[in-house]
């Protein structure tokens, strides 16, 4: 593929697209050296975050991350990493990490970590091998118990944020 016909991106023009590059790699058959990919996602995902904690989007005010991860469907070896931003509570979704942080006092909480639904019951079944707050979590998260996450219900039955509700502080 020439340079002329390649994809650039739009947020970035100085470099191609991830499809381009995913496709890029594909099609460079040259041996590739894996080491350990579980220790590399470890650590770029610590990078990630980190660099989103200290981001301060909203002046100041604490905020939420959400980390979400998952293979790509059309790039069967990528994985995709995207963290979000969030002023509030995020609702306790499957697939996610959350984390709150305060900028003004330097510190961050530890909110949740729920793997995937299709993953829950298998973990439920072989919970003697898995963090016993981890199984609790998901034990709540299927029964809909969203006190567990910092929610309360509502009078008309809505679930809302607990502004009393403290996360697992983070050292």
């Amino acid at each position: 593929m020439t340079e002329t016909t390649k994809q650039k991106s739009t947020i970035d023009p100085s470099r191609d697209t991830v499809g381009q590059i995913y496709v890029d790699a594909q099609t460079n058959r040259a041996p590739v050296v894996v080491g350990d990919v579980a220790n590399e996602l470890t650590k770029s995902l610590v990078d990630d975050l980190n660099e989103t904690l200290q981001s301060d989007p909203y002046d100041g005010k604490p905020f939420y991350v959400t980390i979400y991860e998952k293979k790509d469907l059309q790039m069967k070896s990528a994985i995709i990493r995207r963290l979000y931003t969030t002023k509030y509570r995020p609702y306790p979704e499957d697939d996610t990490v959350v984390f709150k942080t305060n900028p003004a006092n330097g510190e961050t909480r530890f909110c949740w970590c729920l793997p995937h639904w299709s993953e829950m019951d298998n973990i439920l079944m072989n919970s003697d091998q898995y963090d016993k707050q981890f199984v609790i979590d998901i034990k709540n998260w299927k029964a809909h118990k969203l006190e567990q996450f910092g929610f309360f219900q509502t009078e008309d039955n809505n679930w809302a944020a607990d502004p009393t509700w403290k996360d697992h502080i983070v050292d």
